[in-house]
């Protein structure tokens, strides 16, 4: 029997402690795949800017849309959100500011040039949500404003300095291997950071040249190299004969990886020190934004080993191979960029490539879509002179930004050019470089999952929440369940009413304010009594000053168009011809003999005279409202806490129904409108009473006429009244529509000059069944115009299409 038990003990303890193993095992694995699957698919957003042009001459407008996207699938947001923009000078300083109301991820936006002195300025976005990101995460593009290139103080062709420039070499995947062929990426900028043509050599320690280089695009190149152990290696430069750069250094034990795209297959090669006696197990990684698209466990039996994976898996965009040991420690890792739209999704047709000045254009849109995708929101297009773009015309598109700048920490140059092909490079060629270049580490992904925030589906900001609390008129006393009202100042509307909580506090939220808004909000007790003060929340101050700091690696300065010199001198020439006003000129002393604006009076017609007259004055602005001024004025007028007035005639001391109220000669059926206005606004109130006459007959009811002050003559200045504050609120812009003209056989030879730089522009183009059409007229410029068209579609399919048309006489 004690057998038995020791037997049946011991058969318990081994089930359990394999058990045990079991469990460990299963949690290491859990605990591998949840260290590789470091960061889930984050629902992040992004910003772009669709803006007309880059070039203005004081007095252009610069018209923009906005576009909210859901960074992983690229959807436009389903929601409503505040966006701001603002336009900010070369030393840090905000010149201009909006907010846009965004609706399911679109907004317009504008801004007037007239009062900016000339500079480069940079057109920053960002909503709440990418504060919680930084800098890196907003919307930024560069542009000028100006008369002429040269009042910008810049010289037409900067001069490199030697001792400046710089030149980096990065090996594929992030470290050299010795005794294994390495792929070497290099990229030579000057001190603007723009690439720079180079060639040269690679030396080894003794003087001996291992392999030379040219630079094929923008400063970057790549060239092969077989790194011996322990040895060190650095660049000579041609261009810059004293310059020598250190190449990193080759690490004993470690993986190269190298890639090469190949029709629908991507290549991938792992090489590791061949002099190796045991070569590695890895786990091969391929993520997206934080989502595992493929995980391999890799043994390899000799020092080369090759994978092959399907194009099929990688969304269009930048992707992340990681090589991780069996410790889960990265190894090696590569960027790499898979474009399944080399071509634009959008197909314009113009109804011919010629056009005479003053000639309409007409342009038909055909997007390229998959089945079951649409186009159920609007389309944002500018015409544009090409003169008044960069010297590489449009340095940014929708494509570009949402699938490179967005997501790669620093600034790119000519962004939107790596999607096109040019006479010496494809541009898969010219991406993959990019990503080479862009080295270890520098994903912009990587950071984003470690700032904890809400999803995008939660967070909504639509609107400007105001805030306060009601107390007590002489103490500190909160007021519960008081009636707060919000209306606008000088408006018959109410914004809204609430109800204060125990503690006396107050809120509006998502009020839509529209421009500048003046509004008053105004308390009273649960009993009608406004023996109340309300204390407001401070509203949040929008930037006045950005730190240049933070602005200097957002993006690159657009280059210089020399062009943009001849082509607006010739058109303020044009103008000035036709209209010297609009020159600087010198005036003779006027003298100003009266100023006069005549407040609105009464005709005889409605009344021959009033009962009584009272003329508002200083010493009245106090009082809470028109109706409570009349009670102590008035005599014999009655105004109850529940807004009930009634008014005795001379003849009875009965009480009569209601008065009719009239507002500037028009009668008046809302008492709202009454109670609202202001008493600096107030000239004068007739009052007529009871059986009086009034309109050609005896009135029942007596009759309140209130006269208005025209508003240049309306104290604006605060005045102290019982329950109520008055705010000036900069709110949402307020949209504004550009002007095209319309040419016809009456208005063709009009003589005022026609030289607008934007031709069209047009943020709500709509498609029907995949198709839109649209059409404008040419100006008077003779020279080439490109046209931009960009948009997202239901499914996230990024559009772009472009094309050219020329303006010439016969």
């Amino acid at each position: 029997m004690g057998k038995n038990v020791i037997v049946y003990i011991m058969t318990k303890l081994t089930v359990t402690i394999l058990f045990m193993l079991f469990i460990l095992a299963q949690l290491s694995a859990q605990g591998a795949k949840d260290s590789i699957d470091i960061h889930k698919p984050h629902l992040f957003e992004k910003l772009y800017l669709h803006v007309d042009r880059e070039l203005y001459a004081p007095g252009d407008k610069i018209w923009l849309k906005a576009y909210q996207v859901n960074g992983f699938t690229n959807k436009l947001n389903a929601n409503f959100r505040n966006t701001y923009v603002q336009l900010v000078a070369e030393d840090g300083r905000v010149a201009k500011d909006i907010m846009l109301f965004s609706i399911k991820g679109q907004a317009n936006g504008s801004f007037n040039t007239d009062s900016l002195s000339n500079g480069t300025y940079t057109i920053r976005a960002f909503t709440k949500y990418l504060e919680n990101f930084g800098e890196e995460t907003f919307f930024h593009k560069k542009i000028w404003i100006g008369k002429s290139m040269r009042s910008f103080g810049l010289p037409e062709k900067v001069q490199t300095d030697d001792s400046k420039i710089d030149v980096s070499f990065l090996p594929e995947g992030g470290n050299m291997i010795p005794n294994t062929a390495n792929t070497v990426a290099f990229k030579a900028i000057d001190q603007k950071g723009r690439g720079i043509y180079v060639s040269g050599k690679i030396m080894n320690e003794r003087g001996d040249t291992v392999t030379s280089f040219a630079a094929t695009y923008l400063g970057m190149g790549k060239l092969i190299m077989m790194p011996k152990e322990g040895e060190n290696y650095h660049a000579t430069i041609d261009q810059f004969p004293g310059l020598k750069f250190q190449l990193p250094k080759a690490i004993g034990n470690g993986i190269s990886l190298r890639f090469k795209e190949k029709g629908e297959m991507l290549l991938f090669e792992v090489s590791s020190n061949m002099k190796l006696d045991k070569y590695p197990e890895f786990s091969f990684v391929a993520s997206h934004k934080g989502l595992v698209l493929l995980h391999r466990k890799i043994r390899m039996v000799d020092f080369i080993h090759a994978i092959t994976v399907g194009k099929d898996i990688f969304p269009t965009g930048i992707s992340k191979i990681t090589l991780f040991d069996s410790a889960l420690i990265p190894l090696a890792e590569r960027l790499i960029f898979i474009d399944k739209d080399p071509d634009d999704l959008l197909a314009l047709k113009l109804n011919q490539k010629e056009f005479m000045p003053r000639e309409e254009v007409k342009l038909d849109v055909d997007a390229l879509l998959e089945p079951g995708d649409s186009i159920n929101s609007c389309f944002s297009v500018a015409v544009v002179n090409r003169n008044y773009l960069s010297t590489g015309e449009c340095s940014q598109n929708i494509k570009s930004y949402l699938l490179l700048d967005s997501d790669l920490k620093g600034a790119i140059e000519s962004p939107a050019a790596y999607f096109a092909d040019d006479k010496l490079h494809t541009s898969a060629e010219k991406l993959d470089l990019l990503m080479l270049v862009n080295g270890w580490r520098t994903y912009l992904w990587d950071e984003i999952g470690q700032t904890p925030t809400p999803s995008i589906d939660e967070w909504n900001d639509a609107g400007i929440n105001i805030s306060g609390y009601v107390k007590k008129l002489l103490w500190n006393a909160p007021v519960p369940e008081a009636e707060v009202s919000m209306d606008y100042l000088f408006r018959n509307f109410c914004i809204g009413k609430t109800i204060t909580d125990q503690t006396g506090r107050f809120h509006f939220e998502n009020t839509y304010l529209v421009d500048s808004s003046k509004v008053m909000i105004n308390a009273k007790k649960k009993d009608g009594a406004r023996t109340v003060e309300i204390m407001l929340d401070p509203l949040p101050k929008p930037d006045t000053v950005v730190a240049s700091g933070r602005l200097n690696n957002t993006c690159f300065d657009i280059g210089l168009n020399m062009n943009f010199d001849r082509e607006n001198n010739s058109r303020r020439m044009k103008e000035l011809e036709f209209n010297p006003e609009k020159g600087t000129i010198l005036l003779e002393g006027v003298d100003i003999v009266e100023n006069k604006n005549t407040p609105f009076t009464h005709t005889v017609g409605d009344y021959a005279w009033a009962d009584k007259t009272l003329t508002v004055t200083k010493e009245d602005y106090d009082e809470q409202n028109v109706l409570w001024y009349l009670v102590t004025k008035g005599g014999g007028i009655h105004f109850s806490d529940d807004d009930n007035i009634s008014m005795r005639s001379t003849m009875d001391s009965i009480p009569s129904p209601p008065p009719l109220f009239v507002l500037d000669g028009m009668e008046c059926s809302d008492k709202n409108q009454i109670l609202l206005l202001p008493m600096s606004s107030i000239d004068k109130v007739d009052i007529i009473r009871p059986h009086s006459f009034y309109k050609f007959r005896i009135t029942e009811v007596g009759v309140i006429a209130i006269y208005r002050k025209p508003m240049g003559q309306i104290d604006n200045r605060e005045v102290y009244v019982r329950g109520r504050v008055i705010l000036n609120i900069k709110g949402f812009y307020k949209e504004q529509k550009f002007y095209s003209p319309k040419y016809s056989l009456e208005n063709i030879n009009n003589p005022q000059p026609d030289c607008r730089p934007t031709l069209y522009w047009n943020p709500n183009v709509a498609f029907v069944n995949g198709k839109a059409n649209f059409g404008f007229f040419t100006s008077d410029e003779l020279t080439e115009y490109v046209v931009y068209l960009e948009g997202i579609t239901k499914n996230g399919r990024i559009c772009f299409g472009t094309t050219k048309f020329t303006v010439r006489k016969e």
